[in-house]
């Protein structure tokens, strides 16, 4: 991790456009001069796509810090763990670094929490202003392609690996989405279409320190029209026809991480032997 790691005091504080993580995100992905607002968002997006979601710098900083306040990494340095290692993050700070981004480039952009099946506020994404319709945007869950809110009607998505559907609720408070795969429609998280605040966001990204993933290496990525995802030792590629599944000895899991994920084999070691001390794991053994 970063040894220019500062905590988040508050994630939702504006950004200046002489922001650090704004800099280091311009250098990492290119210019976005003069692009018109529809193409610079999608820029931003098309951008993010390449950040992985992992959550094994997570568990480092965890360990090192020990409270969830001190364990929070802030935009830039998962910007510049990204440019050292190919790290990335998991939703709540992806969410966060894409809302910097996104705000410290003129956009309007709010962070809104979102309901998994194991839980309420297990999840964040983010409402995006685009020529006066609210657009989602979730790093965490893939979805680096705005997608129009309608709180009307049923929206659909293709993604490369399968179909993405919005529909929502009946009170128009809540934004169901579930995907499409091989016929079967599967919901997978309850949007809350109402913006939250900095107290709200920081309560339920702090709970998540304690959750069972917590425990395993858990990644996912867009790579080449596929979707790759690890969780514990179970590796999948995901494409709009077939899912291939595989169990991964620990002893390889940094080798793989860097070829599928491209993080550096170290990170994912030192990862691997935090859970192994904390008694999660043990090398060589799968993990279940």
């Amino acid at each position: 991790m970063s040894e220019y790691a500062v905590p988040i005091l508050d994630p939702l504080l504006a950004p200046t456009s002489e922001s650090g993580a704004l800099g280091l995100f311009r250098t990492l992905f290119g210019s976005s001069a003069d692009l018109p607002c529809e193409a610079l968002l999608e820029w931003v997006a098309r951008s993010f796509a390449q950040i992985p979601y992992e959550n094994l710098t997570k568990i480092m900083k965890q360990d090192h810090e020990g409270a969830p306040e001190r364990a929070r990494r802030a935009p830039l340095e998962v910007l510049q763990d990204y440019s050292e290692s190919g790290a990335g993050g998991t939703c709540f700070s992806l969410t966060a670094t894409m809302l910097h981004i996104l705000r410290a480039l003129g956009f309007t952009a709010e962070p809104l929490l979102a309901d998994r099946p194991y839980g309420q506020n297990t999840h964040c994404a983010l409402a995006v202003c685009l020529r006066g319709v609210p657009h989602l945007l979730d790093p965490g869950y893939l979805i680096v392609k705005p997608i129009p809110i309608s709180l009307t009607e049923e929206v659909r998505v293709l993604t490369p690996f399968n179909e993405v559907v919005l529909k929502p609720k009946k009170d128009r408070a809540k934004l169901e989405l579930s995907t499409l795969q091989e016929g079967r429609r599967t919901p997978r998280i309850i949007f809350k279409t109402e913006p939250v605040d900095a107290s709200e966001l920081l309560s339920a990204w702090d709970a998540s320190f304690d959750w069972e993933m917590m425990r395993y290496p858990l990644l996912t990525r867009v790579l080449g029209g596929q979707q790759r995802y690890l969780q514990g030792n179970r590796f999948q590629v995901r494409t709009r026809m077939s899912v291939e599944t595989r169990r991964v000895d620990a002893a390889e899991l940094p080798t793989l991480v860097q070829e599928q994920f491209g993080i550096r084999r170290a990170l994912t070691a030192r990862a691997l032997e935090t859970l192994e001390r904390k008694g999660e794991i043990h090398a060589g053994a799968f993990i279940r």
